[in-house]
């Protein structure tokens, strides 16, 4: 973590809530995809990308450089996010959704990004919810597995342990197509 982002850090917790900003700046697009890969969904990731900023800045005289990394603070913060939000929702569809494509979607791409999507989805589906995560910040969101290790709260030999162990399962259990686009096709926004 550098200098500046300390002082940043420091700042906020003394009351100078403007220069949350540069941090702001400097997460949102990590933090945005970390949620979007797991919920697919361009507009709720939106929103729970606001919801984490929101009680990142809210919680931020709680953070505490020796208890890691303040990019491992968000990620759990965004982490949480995304389990309060399926542990609460109900499943919704909106008609629009159904009857209505934006102007400037491309069908084609929309509908096989949808069907990789699911296979993906069936992939990791089976696995427990711990396992789904490592996979996911390891291949994913190129996380490091200290990264990893500080966001779990495991040791980063278990971090490594669990991702082989689950990468060897998905490899036996998943079709090959699916195993190799679970590794070299991430979802992005």
């Amino acid at each position: 973590m550098s200098s500046d982002e300390l002082s940043l850090i420091a700042s906020c917790q003394t009351g100078h809530l403007q220069d949350f900003d540069p941090l702001y700046r400097t997460y949102i697009t990590p933090i945005y995809r970390f949620i979007y890969r797991r919920t697919l969904t361009k507009e709720v990731a939106e929103d729970l990308t606001s919801v984490t900023f929101i009680k990142a800045l809210e919680g931020i005289r709680s953070y505490s450089p020796r208890k890691g990394a303040f990019a491992a603070w968000l990620y759990r913060i965004a982490r949480n996010t995304v389990t309060d939000h399926y542990r609460t929702q109900r499943p919704q569809v909106d008609i629009e959704d159904v009857w209505d494509l934006s102007s400037d979607e491309n069908v084609p791409t929309t509908v096989e990004n949808r069907l990789q999507y699911e296979k993906i989805r069936e992939a990791l589906r089976d696995l427990d919810p711990q396992k789904r995560d490592i996979i996911l910040m390891r291949l994913w969101d190129g996380l490091s597995y200290r990264e990893i290790a500080e966001i779990t709260g495991k040791s980063e030999d278990n971090c490594k342990m669990i991702f082989s162990r689950t990468l060897a399962q998905l490899k036996k259990s998943a079709p090959l197509s699916t195993f190799l686009l679970l590794l070299f096709s991430p979802i992005l926004p």
